[in-house]
C-alpha cells in the first residue's frame, strides 16, 4: 500500500484508543519498516467538568472512577503508542460527551444515544477549523493522513471524517479506516461507503504478520480503562481482534478507503 513518495503516516484517532483499535497492525509494520508515524488523538483533552451529565458521570466510573479519567486514558495511550513504535500527539479538545453549549453550559450530548446520533448544530462547521489545524501538521515532506470512515456513526468520528474530507479536497492524501468495533458489521462499513456514492471508495488493504496482530493486541490492552466496554478479559479481546483482522483468505489484515475524486 505503500508509495515511494509517502514518507510519514499521520494517523487521526478522534479518542484515546481509536488509531490502535482500527489501525494498530498497519502502525506497528509501518515503524517496523523505519517509516515515521505519528497518531494525532484529537479529543483528548480533559474536561473542566468531570460529570457534566449522568451519561457522563456513568462513563467515569466505567473508566475506574478517577477524578480526571482523560487524564489516565492519555497515560494508557502513551503506554499503547510505545507498543506500537508511533510518536503521539494529544490535542486539547475534550470528547463530545464533556462538551457544553456555552449559552446554558448543559452538555451537549448528554445520552449515549446522541453521540451516535446528529452533530450538534453548534457544531456542524468545526470540522472546517479542524481541517486548518490538520493542514498545519503536515510536514514539508510528502505524507499522508488515515481518518476514520465513521462507520458507526458517533459524532466525534464524524467531524474527524469531515475534517478529513475536506483536507482531501483540498489536495491531501488521505486514506479513510474502518472504524473499530463497528467494522465488524459489513453492512454499517457498506452505510458509511454510501454517503459518497459506493463507485468513488476504493479499497486498499495491509497485510500483517502474527508480530504487528500480537503489537496491536499489547497496545489495546494498554487501555485497561476501555477492555470492559467491548470485552471481559484480554483473551476475549485478541480473540476477537483475531477474527476481525483475518480477512475472507484467512490472511491478517486491516482495510482502508481511498476517494477517487473528491465530491
Amino acid at each position: 500500500m505503500d508509495e515511494p513518495t509517502i514518507k510519514q503516516h499521520i494517523f487521526l484517532s478522534p479518542h484515546l484508543d481509536d488509531a490502535a483499535l482500527s489501525c494498530g497492525g498497519s502502525i506497528h509494520t509501518q515503524c517496523q519498516r523505519g517509516q515515521a508515524v505519528q497518531v494525532i488523538t484529537v479529543f483528548a483533552g480533559s474536561p473542566t467538568e468531570a460529570s457534566p451529565s449522568d451519561y457522563a458521570e456513568e462513563l467515569r466510573r466505567r473508566w475506574g472512577g478517577a477524578t480526571d479519567p482523560v487524564a489516565e486514558r492519555r497515560r494508557e495511550d502513551r503506554l499503547a503508542m510505545a507498543h506500537l513504535g508511533a510518536s503521539f500527539k494529544h490535542w486539547e479538545l475534550c470528547d463530545c460527551v464533556y462538551r457544553l453549549d456555552p449559552a446554558t453550559n448543559r452538555a451537549l450530548y448528554a445520552t449515549e444515544e446522541s453521540i451516535f446520533g446528529a452533530v450538534h448544530p453548534l457544531e456542524r462547521a468545526w470540522h472546517i477549523e479542524l481541517a486548518e489545524r490538520l493542514a498545519e501538521e503536515m510536514p514539508v515532506t510528502a505524507a499522508r493522513f488515515y481518518a476514520p470512515l465513521s462507520v458507526g456513526h458517533h459524532v466525534d468520528h464524524q467531524i474527524v471524517h469531515r475534517a478529513a474530507r475536506r483536507l482531501f479536497e483540498q489536495g491531501f492524501p488521505v486514506l479513510f479506516y474502518e472504524d473499530f468495533p463497528y467494522a465488524g458489521d459489513q453492512q454499517a462499513v457498506e452505510q458509511a461507503l454510501t454517503q459518497c456514492g459506493a463507485g468513488a471508495w476504493q479499497m486498499r488493504v495491509v497485510h500483517l504478520c502474527i508480530a504487528d496482530l500480537d503489537a496491536k493486541c499489547r497496545s489495546i490492552a494498554a487501555y485497561r480503562s476501555q477492555i470492559s466496554t467491548f470485552w471481559q478479559d484480554d483473551d476475549e479481546m485478541r480473540q476477537f481482534v483475531r477474527e476481525q483482522t483475518q480477512n475472507a483468505k484467512g490472511r491478517l489484515a486491516e482495510r482502508y478507503w481511498q476517494l477517487s475524486d473528491p465530491c
